[in-house]
């Protein structure tokens, strides 16, 4: 698991690189293939990893700073905003604006 660990950690540090896996392929020194075959090889999917830090990162940024969702879509690596709001709401059940206000309710 040990590339699933520095993916992990390139997702955390580089949101940007990890937008397609051509530029976190490069990134790795590796190619997109190798990367795949390799995550595959390791029980991983790229698609799956992305996911996990983004939801992570965005879930930290909601509860501990006051910035805008545009932002925080923007630093977790998004394209845009609706695109965060799809996504957030995939994962959690919740938009971004309801996790960010329901656990302080709490």
């Amino acid at each position: 698991r040990l590339l699933v660990e520095r993916v992990r950690q390139v997702l955390a540090d580089h949101p940007q690189q990890g937008r397609n896996a051509d530029a976190l392929a490069a990134w790795l020194n590796m190619s997109p293939r190798t990367l795949h075959r390799q995550l595959h090889e390791e029980g991983a999917s790229l698609q799956t990893l992305k996911d996990s830090v983004r939801q992570q990162r965005a879930q930290e940024l909601l509860l501990r700073t006051h910035r805008p969702l545009k932002q925080i879509a923007e630093q977790v690596g998004f394209a845009n905003e609706k695109s965060f709001i799809r996504a957030f709401r995939a994962w959690t059940g919740m938009t971004p604006d309801a996790f960010r206000n329901g656990p302080q309710q709490a």
